[in-house]
């Protein structure tokens, strides 16, 4: 069993990172009505889904009744950046390629994925940072 584990240097930042393959992906409504995206990263004898984050938001009218989701500029740049950092044109691309997935710490068992980085390329998509930019874009 080769297990492939190196590290990125990103911002300032060393994390932990594992080569993988996306064996799958999933976009779209969860059972508790969010839209959100997931890769499924697998490599030898282990394997993470990355992603899970809410891509929409909720829609209220001005009595604050429940309309619905919408979509969200966050949402939209989130599957941008992952399909660039993976290094494809279009989602129905993703499964197959090899990327890195980072871990704060150390990327022992246990660990939380915070982000890809590209095989074929130098992009790195850290999520926490891509979360926080937009929230910095909502204040301003």
């Amino acid at each position: 069993m080769t297990i492939i584990k190196t590290t990125i240097q990103h911002e300032g930042k060393t994390y932990a990172g594992q080569i993988g393959t996306i064996k799958s992906t999933r976009l779209g409504v969860e059972d508790h009505g969010v839209m959100t995206a997931t890769l499924n990263i697998e490599w030898s004898g282990g394997g993470i889904g990355v992603g899970g984050y809410t891509l929409d938001s909720p829609r209220k009218d001005d009595s604050g009744k429940h309309l619905g989701r919408i979509g969200t500029a966050y949402g939209l740049d989130h599957i941008m950046r992952l399909l660039e950092t993976v290094g494809v044109d279009r989602w129905e691309q993703l499964p197959g390629k090899q990327v890195i997935v980072m871990f704060e710490g150390d990327g022992g068992w246990g660990s939380i994925s915070c982000g890809i980085a590209g095989i074929t390329n130098e992009k790195v998509f850290d999520v926490k940072v891509h979360v926080n930019e937009f929230l910095k874009l909502e204040e301003a």
